[in-house]
This record gives C-alpha cells, structure tokens and sequence, in this order.
C-alpha cells in the first residue's frame, strides 16, 4: 500500500476504467448472442441488484483483511488454502480465454483501421493476426514491461472515447439530422424476451460487472472511507451503467439489432453514423486505431501478471520450480511460454467453429463462465465471514447483518444463474451445438479438474489460515 491517500473521483475513475468495456455495448443488444433493445433494462436491473452490493461487500472485507492477495486471501480464511488456490487458478484459466476473445476483437478493429472491414469475417486472418500478436506480445512481456507501460498509458482512453463518438454520432443523426431511428423503441421493444439468446445475454451483463474487488481493495488508502468509498462506488456504477445503457441505444438507433454482430458491432454502427454525418472513413479508421491500442495495452498488462498472481500465492510444492523460476526481469519465463501454447492451441481450436462471430462470442462466453467460478467462492467466503460477524472500524456494508446476508445470498444465487445461462445451447443445428457446447461447458469442466487434480497431487493438506487471528488453526479436509 502506498502512502497517498486515493481521492474520490480517482477511484469513479479507477473503477470505470477497470471495470466498463466498450465490447460489452455490442455484446448486449446482438439479436444473435443478446438482448436486443431489451438491453438497456438489464443494465439497469444489475446495476441496482448485483454490482453495486458486489462491490460494497469487496470493500467490507478488503477493508477487514488488507491483504494483496484479494480474494484468494478472503476464501482461504473461510474455507482453506485448497480453495484460495483454485481461486488464482480460476482466475488464470478466465485470463486464458480472455485472451482468446481479446485477441479475435484486437484482429477484427485491425481491419477497420486499415480500412479492410472485409477481412473481418476471415477466419484464417483473424487466427493468424491473433497468433502473431499473442506470441509477440508473451515475448516483449519476458524481457520486462517498459513497452508494455508505455501502450498501457496510451490507450487507457480507448474504450472511452469511442463510446463518447458512438453516442454523439448517434444523436446528431438522429435528433439534429432527422435521420429515423434503426429500431423502434416502445415499452413491449424495450421488454426483455425470455428465450435462449435472451438469457445468453443476461449472463454477459452480469459479467460485464464483476470485477469490483480491483477498486474494493483501496478503501483503507482513502481519507474518509465510511463516507467517501459507498459513494464513489455508486457514483461509478452510474456513470459505467449509463454508458452501456445509452451506448445500447446509441448502437440501436444507428443499426438494426438484427444485423448488429457481438464482434464488429461497434465499429460497424460508428461507420454508419460517419457515413449519416458525411465523415469520411478516415474518422472510423482513427477510432478502430484507439480500440485496438487499449486492446493491445489491455493484452500486454495482463500477459504476466495472472502468472505472478497464479504461482505468486500458491502453497509451496504445487508447481515445479522450473516453470515458476523467474528471469532477471523477475517474470517466470517459461510459465510465460506455457500460457502461449496452451492460448495457440485454444485459438487454433475455436478456429473450426463456423463463423468469426461465433469464434469470439464462444471465447467470450468460456471466460465468463470460468471468472463466474471464483465469484462464487469470494460471496460464499462473505457470506462465511457476516455469519461469523466479523467487523471492522474503516468501513461496513451495512451494521444490519440480515441485511448484508440477504445481499451476500441473492449475489450468490445471481452468479449462479449466471453460470447456468451461460451453458446454454444458442447455435442453429445439433452439430454445431454439440461443437459448442464442448468447447464451452467441456472447456470450463476440464480447468476445474485440472485445478482439483493439480492439488490432490501435490498432497497439501487443506491447511486452514487465520488472518484476522479469531480462530483456531486446523487442517481441512
């Protein structure tokens, strides 16, 4: 922890900038994998009932342990280092297909910005832009992160401002230019449709808000955290709610959602609002540029640290020393390595699906569902810690325990829901269903094996820790 204190709007913004991604506008409102107009509610909706509590209780426990190890800390006091360990590993593997997603977006805004939008429904240029970009990238990471700093703060406004041009070319065509809306917008429109796509689109907004415990764990560096960190928390919910919901009907009023797609959605509705605004493509090139330059930093800060993360905190005896043995630049070389194949082989993998669409929605949904599993733990590790009621003087969710718990539980059951949607079967035919489903629900099952199997053969007891020194130590079985 440093010195400073964290003011409130450095943490809106901190939040907003961790947690709002400009992809996600597209994703919600596809009729293919989402929601369609019925988007904006469901925005809304989990605002109020999952990221806000989700957030307020990161910060009830980050300000209770004050620990670096976040939530894997957290659910090792509740439930043992086992469970710690599966945490950083669940959030490793969600990194690995994060990737995967990651790298098929970065490729595809490639092609805007070279202006050849043609070449994003081409499979094999996606693969091989994505491949060349993920191994250069793993081996800039192994000499150090001076590039990977300088991308970095670059491109932290690229999901930003194109939002900014998405929204205002939308109203300037529409409200100023007279232009008719793409899609018409009344209560029964607006309505969620409950079907499959419908619920696959659910899912994704509800991932789109976890990551809260990446501001949570800055409540003890600010002046006045009883005051200002529940306020800086709904502060930023509104302001990342508000963009996705007025996104969404930005991106609506410039492109049917039937024809908008969770992979080139974006950039397709900011080249219909320059061709309404009689802007020359230059303009659209310039924003892809952007994307793709917060993609790639966004790449290049995260290549190495799930790694550090993963082996950083695991118990002694877990890995060998070989592959977690770091190099002068303190970065584990051939872990490094390992995670490039393990994502070449994923890449070549989801490469027979149909279509880029699918590619990217499948890797989209594979890292939902395997950053949902974690998720589970840290609100069964709060639920844990109310039940044992546990306080602290920096900052509480609530003084009502019942209250914290209802929270802690309807979180839960949310999260869970969100799981179960995200398995469900949305593709044309049974082939390709079946193809889907065992890259999606067979990929996550296989990473929760290796976890468990990775533990039971190091032989580690389930050693139970005491970090707050308020109960015995004693192994779990």
């Amino acid at each position: 922890m440093t010195g400073k204190k964290i003011k409130l709007w450095e943490l809106v913004m901190l939040n907003w900038s961790a947690i709002y991604g400009i992809r996600w506008i597209a994703r919600s409102v596809s009729d293919g994998f989402g929601l369609g107009t019925g988007a904006m509610a469901v925005w809304f909706i989990f605002m109020l009932v999952f990221f806000i509590p989700q957030a307020l209780m990161c910060g009830e426990m980050s300000a209770t342990y004050n620990t670096d190890g976040s939530v894997s800390d957290w659910v090792s006091d509740a439930f043992g280092v086992k469970w710690g360990f599966m945490v950083s590993w669940l959030r490793w593997t969600s990194v690995i297909f994060w990737y995967g997603g990651f790298l098929t977006f970065l490729s595809i805004n490639l092609t805007y910005m070279v202006g050849r939008p043609d070449l994003a429904s081409s499979k094999t240029f996606v693969l091989v832009m994505s491949l060349i970009v993920i191994w250069a990238a793993s081996l800039i990471s192994i000499k150090g992160m001076e590039l990977g700093k300088y991308f970095t703060n670059t491109g932290s406004l690229g999901s930003i401002v194109p939002t900014v041009f998405l929204i205002a070319f939308a109203f300037i065509a529409v409200f100023a230019l007279h232009n008719a809306p793409a899609n018409v917008y009344t209560v029964e429109t607006m309505t969620p449709k409950i079907n499959m796509t419908s619920l696959v689109g659910i899912a994704s907004c509800i991932f789109a808000y976890t990551g809260a415990e990446i501001g949570a764990c800055y409540v003890t560096e600010m002046e006045n955290p009883k005051k200002d960190f529940p306020k800086a928390i709904i502060i930023s919910a509104v302001l990342i709610c508000l963009f996705y919901i007025i996104g969404s009907f930005s991106i609506t009023m410039l492109l049917p959602a039937s024809e908008v797609y969770g992979s080139t959605g974006i950039l397709d509705a900011l080249t219909k609002g320059a061709e309404l605004l009689g802007l020359p493509n230059i303009v659209v090139q310039i924003l892809a540029a952007g994307i793709s330059l917060a993609t790639l930093a966004a790449i290049l800060l995260y290549i190495s640290f799930p790694i550090k993360l993963l082996f950083g905190n695991a118990e002694k005896g877990l890995f060998s020393e070989s592959i977690t043995k770091n190099n002068e630049h303190a970065i584990p070389t051939k872990a490094i390595i390992v995670q490039a194949i393990i994502i070449t082989v994923l890449l070549v993998g989801t490469s027979f699906l149909p279509t880029v669409e699918v590619m990217y929605n499948i890797l989209i949904m594979m890292t939902s569902l395997s950053c949902l599993f974690p998720c589970v733990l840290m609100f069964m590790a709060y639920i844990s810690f109310k039940k044992r009621n546990i306080t602290n003087d920096t900052f509480m969710m609530s003084k009502n325990r019942s209250w914290c718990l209802f929270l802690g539980y309807l979180c839960l059951v949310i999260n869970l829901i969100a799981i179960v949607l995200s398995a469900l079967p949305v593709m044309g035919n049974f082939h390709d269903n079946l193809i889907y489903e065992l890259e999606l629900v067979g990929g996550c099952v296989v990473v929760i094996f290796v976890g468990l199997w990775i533990w039971k053969r190091s032989g580690l007891p389930n050693r139970q820790i005491d970090l707050l020194g308020i109960k015995k130590d004693s192994d779990r079985q």
